[in-house]
């Protein structure tokens, strides 16, 4: 009997997605940890460190940046603009904010040997095509 997934489990942009939804708050955390940036700042770090891989959409940072700072995590400041140009939103972690990255990046840290040891049994295949991408997309970038 064959299920039918909305998305369908056989594409790869299906489960890409499930990793952005979990990786994205961890990551606009960890772009506010090295210092204070507004929405598409954030949206051009994330691209940068993840070459493009986990990019989310405005419409998936917004929601969390505005979680952030209803729930003291994070501040937000309008920042002056030229004549005529839109008023940038810029947030910046608070002490809690910083708090809750380092126990996120902990638990991440953490959980990843195990996620990569049961995806792969007991071979360390993982190491060397992790290698392998990683230099690839610094040649890209580069």
């Amino acid at each position: 009997m064959k299920l039918n997934y909305p998305a369908g489990l056989t594409d790869p942009n299906y489960w890409k997605s499930l990793i952005n939804i979990g990786l994205t708050k961890v990551l606009i955390l960890k772009v506010l940890f090295v210092g204070p940036n507004h929405g598409y700042g954030i949206l051009k770090e994330l691209e940068s460190i993840t070459g493009g891989c986990c990019v989310p959409t405005f419409g998936t940072i917004y929601p969390i940046l505005k979680d952030l700072t209803k729930y003291g995590y994070a501040e937000v400041k309008e920042d002056v603009q030229l004549k005529g140009a839109q008023k940038k939103r810029v947030y910046t972690l608070t002490p809690l904010g910083i708090e809750a990255y380092k126990v996120a990046l902990e638990a991440w840290r953490s959980t990843i040997p195990y996620i990569y040891k049961a995806i792969e049994s007991d071979d360390l295949v993982f190491l060397e095509d992790m290698r392998m991408r990683l230099s690839k997309k610094q040649r890209v970038t580069s």
